[in-house]
C-alpha cells in the first residue's frame, strides 16, 4: 500500500463521526419546528374562539377559559381511538385534568379592557353591583380619550386576550436543547430571566421557564375581537 493511501485510512469514518451528530440534530430540529408550527396554528384558532365567546359573554374570563379548553382538545387526542365521540370526550377530560395542574394549564390573560379602561369609562350597574363598559349606541357616544387608559370608548370595547400554552416537545433531544437555550445561565434568553433551571424552579426566573421542567415549550397567542356585549369588571 502506498504511503498516502495508508494516511487516508479511516478518514471517512472520522468524517462521519464528526458530521452525523450535527446532521441528526438539524433533522430533528426541523421536525420539531414543523410540530411547533402546527401547534401554534392550533393555539391561534383556540385563542380566537375563546375571544369570540368572551365578546358575547361580557368578557368573562371563566367562560373564555372553558371555550379555550375545548379548542385545546387536538393536543390531547388519542389517535389510536377509532370512536370519535369517545376520543373527543377523553381528550376533553385530559384538558380539564391539566387545567388543575399549576404550570401545565393554559395561561389566559385579559389584556383589554384593562383596569384603566374601567376607571375611565366604567358605569355602575345597580342590579348586579358591578362595573361595566357601555357597548350600545357607540356611534352616538363620546369619542374623548380617557386620562388613564389613553383610549376612547371604541378602543375600550375591543376585547384582547393572550394565551400561553405549554406544548409538550416529543422529538428526541429537542426538549433538553431548547430548555438549555431558553433558561440556562448566562447563555439564556434575557427576557426569560437569564438564570439556571434550578433557580427557575424556585420562581426566581420568568414563570414560563417552569414549563421546561416538564419538557414543555411555552407557545403564546393573542386575539382581538370587538365586544358584542358590555364588558364587566
Amino acid at each position: 500500500m502506498k504511503p498516502n493511501a495508508r494516511r487516508q485510512r479511516g478518514a471517512t469514518l472520522m468524517e462521519f463521526v464528526i458530521v452525523f451528530p450535527l446532521a441528526a440534530l438539524l433533522v430533528l430540529g426541523l421536525i420539531q419546528a414543523g410540530f411547533v408550527y402546527m401547534a401554534k396554528l392550533t393555539l391561534n384558532h383556540a385563542t380566537f374562539m375563546a375571544a369570540r365567546v368572551g365578546a358575547t359573554h361580557n368578557a368573562d374570563v371563566a367562560t373564555m377559559r372553558a371555550a379555550l379548553n375545548r379548542g385545546l382538545i387536538p393536543f390531547h387526542q388519542n389517535n389510536f381511538e377509532t370512536n370519535d365521540s369517545k376520543r373527543l370526550a377523553l381528550a376533553l377530560v385530559s384538558v380539564k385534568a391539566n387545567d388543575l395542574i399549576p404550570y401545565r394549564r393554559a395561561e389566559l390573560t385579559r389584556l383589554n379592557p384593562s383596569p384603566q379602561s374601567f376607571a375611565d369609562f366604567g358605569v355602575k350597574d345597580p342590579k348586579v353591583k358591578a362595573t361595566y363598559i357601555p357597548n350600545d349606541n357607540l356611534e352616538w357616544r363620546t369619542t374623548a380619550v380617557g386620562a388613564q387608559s389613553q383610549q376612547n370608548l371604541r378602543d375600550a370595547n375591543l376585547l384582547k386576550i393572550r394565551v400561553v400554552y405549554g406544548y409538550e416537545l416529543k422529538v428526541p433531544l429537542m426538549a433538553g436543547i431548547i430548555k438549555r437555550v431558553m433558561c440556562s445561565g448566562s447563555s439564556a434568553v434575557e427576557a426569560w430571566g437569564d438564570v439556571s433551571v434550578l433557580q427557575s424552579a424556585y420562581k426566581l426566573a420568568h414563570p414560563h421557564c417552569l414549563y421546561f421542567l416538564n419538557d414543555r415549550m411555552p407557545i403564546e397567542s393573542t386575539a382581538i375581537v370587538e365586544m358584542q356585549s358590555p364588558a364587566y369588571q
